[in-house]
Protein backbone atom coordinates (compact mmCIF):
# COMPACT_ATOMS: atom_id res chain seq x y z
CA UNK A 1 0.00 0.00 0.00
CA UNK A 2 1.36 3.62 -1.07
CA UNK A 3 2.07 5.88 1.58
CA UNK A 4 -1.24 8.31 1.56
CA UNK A 5 -1.48 11.72 3.97
CA UNK A 6 -4.57 13.29 5.41
CA UNK A 7 -5.10 16.64 7.60
CA UNK A 8 -7.03 17.63 10.42
CA UNK A 9 -7.37 21.05 12.12
CA UNK A 10 -6.11 20.29 15.92
CA UNK A 11 -6.26 23.94 17.75
CA UNK A 12 -3.32 25.78 16.34
CA UNK A 13 -1.82 22.78 15.09
CA UNK A 14 -2.22 20.86 11.82
CA UNK A 15 -2.06 17.38 12.48
CA UNK A 16 -1.40 14.57 9.22
CA UNK A 17 -1.96 10.89 9.77
CA UNK A 18 0.28 9.43 7.72
CA UNK A 19 -1.33 5.35 6.29
CA UNK A 20 0.70 2.93 4.31
CA UNK A 21 4.46 2.22 3.71
CA UNK A 22 6.93 4.60 3.77
CA UNK A 23 9.28 3.03 1.02
CA UNK A 24 11.44 4.10 -2.28
CA UNK A 25 8.02 5.16 -3.86
CA UNK A 26 7.42 7.81 -0.52
CA UNK A 27 9.68 10.37 -1.94
CA UNK A 28 6.81 12.05 -4.25
CA UNK A 29 4.08 11.44 -1.75
CA UNK A 30 6.49 13.31 0.98
CA UNK A 31 7.71 16.02 -1.32
CA UNK A 32 4.23 16.90 -2.16
CA UNK A 33 3.28 17.27 1.23
CA UNK A 34 5.66 19.50 2.25
CA UNK A 35 4.18 22.39 0.42
CA UNK A 36 0.73 21.79 2.51
CA UNK A 37 2.64 22.29 6.00
CA UNK A 38 1.43 24.79 8.52
CA UNK A 39 3.73 26.18 10.92
CA UNK A 40 2.73 23.63 13.96
CA UNK A 41 2.58 20.08 12.54
CA UNK A 42 1.81 16.57 14.06
CA UNK A 43 2.45 13.74 12.18
CA UNK A 44 0.73 10.97 13.38
CA UNK A 45 1.98 7.15 12.61
CA UNK A 46 -0.60 4.99 13.78
CA UNK A 47 -1.71 3.58 10.41
CA UNK A 48 2.16 3.23 9.09
CA UNK A 49 2.49 -0.13 8.06
CA UNK A 50 6.43 -0.95 7.61
CA UNK A 51 9.61 1.68 6.71
CA UNK A 52 12.22 0.21 4.68
CA UNK A 53 15.64 1.63 3.72
CA UNK A 54 14.59 3.78 0.98
CA UNK A 55 11.96 4.51 2.76
CA UNK A 56 13.87 5.74 6.04
CA UNK A 57 16.50 7.74 3.31
CA UNK A 58 12.90 9.83 1.96
CA UNK A 59 11.49 10.39 5.58
CA UNK A 60 15.12 12.09 6.86
CA UNK A 61 15.27 14.30 3.38
CA UNK A 62 11.62 15.25 4.28
CA UNK A 63 11.74 15.46 7.98
CA UNK A 64 15.07 17.65 7.64
CA UNK A 65 13.41 20.51 5.44
CA UNK A 66 9.80 19.80 7.30
CA UNK A 67 11.27 20.54 10.48
CA UNK A 68 12.99 23.57 9.64
CA UNK A 69 11.31 26.78 10.75
CA UNK A 70 8.15 24.77 11.89
CA UNK A 71 7.36 23.15 15.16
CA UNK A 72 7.32 19.51 14.54
CA UNK A 73 5.83 16.51 16.66
CA UNK A 74 5.26 12.50 16.44
CA UNK A 75 2.18 10.99 18.03
CA UNK A 76 1.15 7.61 18.16
CA UNK A 77 4.53 6.06 16.60
CA UNK A 78 4.41 2.26 16.27
CA UNK A 79 7.26 0.23 16.95
CA UNK A 80 8.74 0.15 13.82
CA UNK A 81 8.64 3.81 13.81
CA UNK A 82 10.57 3.78 17.24
CA UNK A 83 12.46 1.48 16.48
CA UNK A 84 13.81 4.26 13.25
CA UNK A 85 13.82 6.50 15.79
CA UNK A 86 16.61 4.67 17.92
CA UNK A 87 18.66 3.48 15.17
CA UNK A 88 18.57 6.71 13.34
CA UNK A 89 18.86 10.21 15.28
CA UNK A 90 18.13 11.87 12.36
CA UNK A 91 14.89 10.07 11.58
CA UNK A 92 13.35 12.81 14.24
CA UNK A 93 14.99 15.91 13.45
CA UNK A 94 14.36 18.18 16.36
CA UNK A 95 10.75 16.75 16.14
CA UNK A 96 9.10 16.11 19.70
CA UNK A 97 7.77 12.61 20.35
CA UNK A 98 4.04 13.22 21.92
CA UNK A 99 3.27 9.36 21.93
CA UNK A 100 4.60 5.95 21.03
CA UNK A 101 3.30 2.40 21.10
CA UNK A 102 5.05 -1.09 22.62
CA UNK A 103 4.37 -4.00 21.69
CA UNK A 104 3.43 -6.58 24.87
CA UNK A 105 2.67 -10.34 25.42
CA UNK A 106 0.98 -12.23 28.12
CA UNK A 107 3.20 -15.00 29.29
CA UNK A 108 0.32 -16.70 31.02
CA UNK A 109 -1.82 -16.85 27.17
CA UNK A 110 -0.14 -15.69 24.82
CA UNK A 111 -2.14 -12.54 24.05
CA UNK A 112 -0.53 -9.31 22.42
CA UNK A 113 -1.09 -6.20 22.16
CA UNK A 114 0.10 -2.17 21.96
CA UNK A 115 0.36 -0.39 24.99
CA UNK A 116 0.44 3.82 24.32
CA UNK A 117 2.97 5.62 26.52
CA UNK A 118 1.91 8.88 26.29
CA UNK A 119 3.80 12.68 27.32
CA UNK A 120 2.49 13.62 30.69
CA UNK A 121 0.51 10.00 31.68
CA UNK A 122 3.14 7.35 31.42
CA UNK A 123 5.80 7.83 28.87
CA UNK A 124 9.06 7.57 30.56
CA UNK A 125 11.32 11.20 30.86
CA UNK A 126 14.66 8.91 31.27
CA UNK A 127 15.75 6.00 31.18
CA UNK A 128 15.57 3.62 33.42
CA UNK A 129 12.09 4.38 34.72
CA UNK A 130 10.11 1.68 36.59
CA UNK A 131 6.77 1.37 34.04
CA UNK A 132 3.39 0.64 35.08
CA UNK A 133 2.43 -3.15 34.63
CA UNK A 134 0.61 -3.81 31.79
CA UNK A 135 -2.76 -6.17 32.62
CA UNK A 136 -3.93 -8.23 29.97
CA UNK A 137 -7.61 -8.10 29.28
CA UNK A 138 -8.01 -11.53 28.08
CA UNK A 139 -6.91 -13.40 31.06
CA UNK A 140 -5.55 -10.41 33.94
CA UNK A 141 -2.09 -11.91 33.79
CA UNK A 142 1.43 -9.29 33.57
CA UNK A 143 2.30 -8.56 30.44
CA UNK A 144 5.73 -8.09 29.35
CA UNK A 145 7.44 -5.86 26.79
CA UNK A 146 8.40 -7.39 23.48
CA UNK A 147 11.69 -5.43 23.43
CA UNK A 148 13.94 -4.69 26.25
CA UNK A 149 12.09 -1.12 27.48
CA UNK A 150 15.77 0.66 28.07
CA UNK A 151 16.54 -0.16 24.85
CA UNK A 152 12.39 0.27 23.43
CA UNK A 153 13.11 3.49 25.11
CA UNK A 154 16.99 4.78 24.72
CA UNK A 155 15.47 7.53 22.18
CA UNK A 156 14.23 9.30 25.56
CA UNK A 157 18.20 9.86 26.44
CA UNK A 158 19.48 11.99 23.01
Amino acid sequence: MALVFQFEAAGEWQRCYLSGVINEDSEVTLGSLLSQLQPKVVFNFRRVDSINSCGVRAWITFIRQAATGREVAFEECTPEVVSQINMIPNFRANSRVLSVYASYTCGQCNHQRNELFQDGRNLPKSIGTQLEPVKCEKCGGVMEMDEIEDEFFAWVAA
